[in-house]
């Protein structure tokens, strides 16, 4: 089930931008959650998120080591099994084991530790999909393969939207990338955006107007119309966009935002946590902060496109795909470019099981480079 990967089969380039993204993100998780009467100021998140941190690199390490034959066999296993466990959540949503959090059930509660099923299923689809693409006889030149596909894909991301739109939008970059790498014809591309626009649209037009489920609806709207919602559903982005705007070309200094220190901006330690960037840092620093992003993507691709088994190849730039797919959801909220997903910034945010996720796809990406002249299986 496991190998040995070797120094100098790591993917260093992509592993370092993730560490030091991940130190930054600890950094602003504790001027968000600042707390003075705390020793070294560390507010419970911030504990909470240095805990994660260890337990996220662990996982990292542990599934950089895992062979590549091991993640085909558990491909489908684990496709299954997060199925099952959104199915689980609701059924007993409502219940101790799976409460309403501000009207959505999509925590598990197991004492004190919350963990979001969805985090994980994006991972086993990413698994899943790479596995199908790699079967004899799959060709998504083929526009009915392809669309299989995206049926496959789609099926878990509709049903996640229905909770939680935000990791139901990631699933988008992260199939069309394995399709496009794996040889879709780039003139199916039209009809299957047009097919996916339309479904977005339906889907729209069948949120409620009223009721618990109706702040969906009211989020949209308040994107379109953010003044006639500037108390409610729009204060949250209107708070983002003047946060990172009152930072202008330097910033205020980290920790000395006011926007964040006095409780004016909702959310800030994980959706909105890049407003806080902005505040106290200003242009140079969330744009310095952009670039790495961008070059965790490019090195992250690169590592991908190295791995010698066409299933590693597609499981790393998965892997990426749906971590790069899911930062610019998260920047398009802070910036006022889509409606309020509530969608965590990946190694950025606070978040258990958001940082575990993006890490186990990190081990998954470095267990890509072995190759099988140098792997010991067992």
């Amino acid at each position: 089930m496991f190998h040995r990967l070797r120094l100098r089969e790591v993917a260093w380039a992509p592993l370092l931008l993730a560490l030091g993204l991940t130190a930054l993100g600890v950094l602003f998780v504790i001027s968000a959650t600042f707390d003075p009467d705390q020793r070294y100021h560390l507010g419970r998140e911030a504990r909470l998120q240095l805990a994660w941190c260890l337990v996220a690199l662990v996982s990292c390490l542990v599934c950089s080591h895992i062979s590549l034959l091991s993640w085909k066999r558990l491909a489908m296993p684990a496709y299954f099994v997060t199925w099952g466990l959104l199915l689980g959540m609701m059924v007993l949503a409502g219940t101790a084991l799976v409460p309403s959090i501000k009207g959505q059930h999509n925590w598990i509660a197991l004492g004190p530790l919350r963990l979001q099923p969805s985090e994980f299923m994006k991972l086993g689809v990413c698994l899943a999909t790479a596995l199908i693409l790699t079967r004899p006889g799959m060709d998504v030149r083929k526009l009915p393969h392809a669309l299989g596909i995206l049926a496959f894909v789609g099926a878990p991301a509709v049903f996640l939207a229905r909770e939680d739109l935000g990791s139901a939008l990631t699933f988008v970059p992260m199939v069309l990338a394995m399709l496009i790498y794996a040889g879709m014809q780039m003139r199916h591309l039209i009809p299957m955006l047009l097919l996916g626009v339309t479904v977005i649209v339906a889907g729209i037009a069948s949120l409620p107007q009223d009721g618990p489920k109706a702040y969906q609806y009211h989020r949209i709207q308040a994107w379109l119309h953010p003044e006639d919602y500037a108390l409610t559903e729009g204060y949250q982005t209107l708070r983002s966009i003047r946060s990172i705007g009152s930072g202008q070309i330097t910033g205020k200094g980290w920790a000395e935002g006011d926007q964040n220190r006095l409780g004016w901006l909702p959310e800030k330690h994980t959706d909105m946590i890049f407003a806080v960037v902005g505040e106290e840092w200003g242009f140079i620093g969330s744009a310095a902060i952009l670039v790495v992003f961008l070059g965790f993507g490019l090195a992250g691709l690169h590592a991908a496109s190295q791995s010698r088994d066409p299933f590693g190849r597609l499981v790393g730039i998965g892997v990426v795909s749906l971590i790069m797919g899911q930062e610019t959801v998260n920047l398009s909220v802070a910036l006022g470019l889509m409606p309020v997903t509530g969608i965590t910034l990946p190694f950025f945010s606070y978040g258990g099981s958001s940082l575990l996720a993006t890490y186990t796809g990190l081990g998954m990406l470095q267990a890509t480079q072995a190759t099988p002249r140098t792997a010991t299986w067992t």
